[in-house]
């Protein structure tokens, strides 16, 4: 993947984000796109930085034009992506095990990091609201980010069959 192929693979994300996937809602709970692609890009790509580059330059514009606050996203983002490149040198890139385990963690700690910089920025939300609030939304993007892992997993591995599951 190419950073032009990223780039657009973002955009379409941002676009989808805030108009088509409103008609998919789960309990008025959609998953967060952007969130997805930089924890797959970030998990599944090792020597680029997708997911850093596009989720700090996207959740920019996400803040810009969702939020009251400009910089919790972006931040968020960029930390989330720092971690899951950090625990895909302890995960295996080709177990569906592993790739959920990591999502997951780095979804809770999207939230938890967005909250704590919402909460900085003046917001009286609790944590336990935000978690119990977000546990759809969680849910909802772990399907997601499995859909985006099978998509991009063949082209990152070549020959993901021959391989062992540890």
């Amino acid at each position: 993947m190419r950073y032009l192929k990223a780039g657009a693979a973002f955009l379409v994300a941002f676009l989808i984000q805030g108009s088509l996937l409103n008609l998919f809602s789960i309990a008025g709970h959609t998953p967060n796109l952007l969130l997805c692609l930089v924890i797959m890009l970030s998990f599944l790509y090792e020597d680029e930085l997708y997911g850093l580059v596009f989720g700090a330059a996207f959740g920019i514009i996400y803040d810009v034009c969702y939020s009251v606050v400009i910089g919790p996203t972006p931040i968020a983002l960029l930390i989330i992506a720092i971690l899951v490149i950090g625990m895909r040198y302890y995960a295996n890139v080709e177990n569906t095990i592993s790739m959920f385990v990591v999502s997951a963690i780095a979804c809770i700690l999207y939230y938890i990091i967005n909250w704590g910089l919402y909460s900085i920025a003046g917001s009286p939300i609790g944590l336990g609201n935000v978690l119990i609030s977000s546990a759809i939304t969680i849910v909802y993007s772990l399907l997601v980010n499995y859909v985006i892992y099978k998509l991009l997993i063949k082209r990152v591995v070549k020959h993901h069959k021959d391989r062992y599951f540890i």
